[in-house]
């Protein structure tokens, strides 16, 4: 169901539509200019700003369109803030930790009771569990002895039988130290990144400059047009992580670090 535009809202996208038609644009020579996809220009100027990708990108691209039909920034954006709804909280930015440990669940229900003071039942589940883990906790396992086969005490060769041969063993694959990941964007492109959890970039990159960022554990990204978004990791070019115009999310790891190679 779409939702209704509010009236300030309305008046902001008339005001960016009258400005292009007044400069004598379309959409598409708006969209070439600042490469915005054409389908969310569209959007803002129908006052439907519900359908843009966050209030991040929303912000961006109305700023962008501001400035590219010399319009007054400031006055635009305020008249923005003040007809968007606040969100009860921001939710680009939130850590991935904001999750409790289950344990942290478990531990909720450690609870005495404040009649009896006895142990509610589900602590005292969780107790004698933990109890009967430790007393149970197998030993770590012995190295085994060679022990003769059968009851002769060695088991014969058949005469002429060939020994086995050894089985080489597979070299097991190299985990990076580190994560590097240098951004070289084709066009002007949006970008919002995190290395181990803090933000290291939120802002626009331009064509021609290129970006490192470097973590430990890992990076995440957020970028306005996935198909502008080349890159190489830890010196390999890198896939996209999608098509011209779409916003797409990602998070790169040092155990999946292989997927976003070519």
């Amino acid at each position: 169901m779409r939702v209704a535009t509010r009236p300030l809202m309305a008046d902001v996208a008339t005001r960016l539509r009258s400005a292009r038609e007044r400069a004598g644009l379309s959409i598409e020579d708006i969209a070439a200019r600042t490469k915005i996809n054409p389908v969310t220009l569209g959007a803002i100027e129908r006052g439907e700003f519900e359908r843009l990708p966050g209030e991040f990108f929303a912000r961006a691209f109305v700023r962008s369109y501001a400035q590219e039909l010399r319009l007054p920034v400031s006055e635009v954006m305020a008249a923005y803030d003040a007809a968007r709804p606040k969100p009860a909280a921001a939710r680009d930015d939130a850590p991935a930790t904001a999750a409790a440990p289950r344990f942290n669940e478990a531990l909720r229900t450690l609870q005495l009771d404040s009649a009896t003071g006895a142990w509610s039942l589900a602590a005292l589940a969780i107790v004698v569990m933990a109890v009967i883990f430790g007393l149970n906790r197998p030993e770590a396992p012995k190295a085994l002895e060679p022990r003769a086969v059968g009851t002769s005490g060695a088991a014969p060769i058949a005469p002429g039988a060939p020994a086995a041969a050894p089985v080489a063993a597979q070299p097991a694959p190299v985990t990076p130290r580190n994560l590097t990941l240098e951004i070289r964007p084709s066009r002007r492109l949006w970008v919002t990144g995190h290395a181990d959890g803090k933000r290291v970039l939120f802002r626009n990159i331009e064509p021609g400059e290129h970006v490192v960022v470097e973590g430990t554990d890992e990076l995440s990204f957020r970028v306005g047009d996935a198909g502008a978004f080349e890159y190489t990791l830890n010196g390999a070019a890198g896939k996209p992580p999608g098509r011209s115009g779409e916003v797409r999310e990602f998070r790169i790891t040092r155990e999946n670090y292989r997927e976003f190679a070519r």
